[in-house]
Order: structure tokens, then C-alpha cells, then sequence
């Protein structure tokens, strides 16, 4: 089900939009839909390496403690 969404854009961006239409002949709509499913997709999985980041450093953590730790000794 399509919804009706408004927003604003640059100039540059309405013409980009229009030339990017014209040239492929994908209705300017359709091309919007396409940009924020990669917007999503990439957040998405911006997220998850930043998800992955946090576990790894905390995990390097433990690790950089333990070590200094067994030095100590």
C-alpha cells in the first residue's frame, strides 16, 4: 500500500531527480521509493557494524584487563 509523503528538496536535488527520471524513464516516484530503501538498507547495516564495533572494544576490554593482570604476576 503506497502512502503520500511530503517533503522538501533542494533545488539541486529536484533537478538531479528530474534529469536521473528523464533519463532512465523511472517515473520520479518510484526512484524516491528506491533512494529511501537504500537509505534504510544502509543504516541498517551501519548499525549492525556499529553493534559489532561496540561487542568487539568491550571484548578488547576483558581481554587488555586480563592480560594486564597475568603481567602483574
Amino acid at each position: 500500500m503506497l502512502k503520500t509523503y511530503a517533503a522538501r528538496l533542494e533545488e539541486r536535488q529536484v533537478e538531479a531527480l528530474k534529469a536521473l527520471s528523464n533519463e532512465t524513464r523511472i517515473p520520479q516516484a518510484q526512484l524516491l521509493r528506491q533512494a529511501v530503501d537504500l537509505l534504510i538498507e544502509r543504516w541498517k547495516v551501519d548499525r549492525d557494524r556499529l553493534a559489532f564495533l561496540r561487542r568487539l572494544e568491550a571484548r578488547l576490554d576483558e581481554d587488555r584487563g586480563a592480560l594486564e593482570h597475568l603481567a602483574k604476576q
